[in-house]
């Protein structure tokens, strides 16, 4: 598989397969690289794609993350013609965030966070201005077919976190028995390349 190493502004990333015009967006979860991006890559590439795994710290403040990100937005769009997004966890949220406006081919969320605020009302504490930031910016607009695969039980997001955005937008549900927020497990990391294979096909 071709892989290019470079820097968008700032950002460390991996463009990864042939020239297309299609593209993926491989935003990891807290704690996450970019070379996490390889594991899609190998599913997709061969349909036609190509994948874009960045570097986020998404632990920092959204104030900080979301010009980033926005700034790989831009470069997708100035460069792709079709553009989709792979996120997992409080990526998701950065994603939908960065990309509410925008023409998405088509969203492939994995134990996502849909509703920062919801999220933060369920803490045991909150950063107020972390809090003060997420109810003024709230994810107005997505219009894009979004495909969510989480675990049965996920003692880091709630089911309730995500039930409004799911009823609210175009959203297809799949659940993995005895999955865990990470998919780490090779039982878990199968069936997550499996539902890969079976979105990207349809």
């Amino acid at each position: 598989m071709k892989v290019i190493e470079l820097n968008i502004g700032s950002t460390p990333a991996l463009l990864l397969g042939e020239k297309s015009e299609k593209i993926f967006l491989f935003v990891h979860g807290l704690h996450g690289r970019k070379e996490e991006a390889l594991a899609f890559a190998e599913v997709v590439v061969p349909k036609g794609y190509q994948v874009l795994g960045i570097d986020m710290s998404v632990e920092h403040k959204p104030w900080e993350v979301l010009p980033l990100l926005k700034d790989i937005r831009d470069y997708l769009f100035e460069n792709w013609k079709n553009v989709s997004i792979r996120a997992n966890s409080i990526g998701s949220w950065f994603a939908l965030l960065a990309f509410q406006n925008m023409k998405v081919e088509q969203a492939m969320l994995v134990s996502p966070i849909l509703d920062m605020k919801k999220f933060i009302e369920l803490m045991p504490q909150r950063e107020d201005d972390y809090y003060e930031w997420v109810v003024n910016h709230p994810i107005t607009r997505w219009k894009a077919p979004t495909y969510i695969l989480r675990p049965e039980v996920d003692l880091i997001v709630s089911k309730e976190t995500g039930r409004d955005f799911i009823s609210q937008h175009q959203c297809q549900v799949t659940i993995m028995p005895n999955g865990e927020h990470w998919f780490h497990t090779p039982e878990q990391l199968a069936f997550l390349k499996a539902w890969e294979e079976k979105i990207v096909s349809a």
